[in-house]
């Protein structure tokens, strides 16, 4: 059932990048086919997705319950950064979400960081990171 999902995220993926997608530090450079390319660059934008969300629950694992609100309207406005960033006429920019989720998830690994020292800030955590 996995390896069902997995591939049908991987053909949706596929069906959403955009031709000029390239990766951040050059992971996907060394395929030498359009498709192969393709399929390297939705793996990242996959486990970028993957990270990114294993930060954000391990923060609101810290945070009292107000600042879990903060956090989550936070990180919906940021989705929707996200979203309008990377998409151009109903195609995803995979290598744009990809860099813009490791921005994000960045962030909030310093924010958990802070968290686990005794310094958790919630006006940080509330706080948009982006432009």
């Amino acid at each position: 059932m996995k390896s069902i999902i997995g591939l049908s995220l991987s053909l949706v993926c596929l069906l959403f990048v955009s031709q000029t997608a390239r990766a951040e530090m050059g992971e996907c450079d060394k395929y030498t086919t359009s498709y192969d390319q393709t399929y390297c660059y939705c793996k990242l934008f996959m486990e970028s997705d993957k990270e990114l969300n294993e930060a954000y629950k391990e923060l609101r694992s810290q945070v009292k319950d107000d600042v879990k609100q903060q956090l989550t309207q936070t990180q919906r406005d940021w989705m929707k950064y996200r979203d309008s960033t990377c998409e151009r006429q109903g195609a995803i920019n995979v290598d744009c979400n990809y860099k813009v989720n490791r921005e994000r998830t960045i962030y909030l690994r310093d924010r958990v960081r802070e968290c686990k020292t005794g310094n958790c800030r919630s006006d940080m955590i509330g706080q948009k990171s982006w432009n």
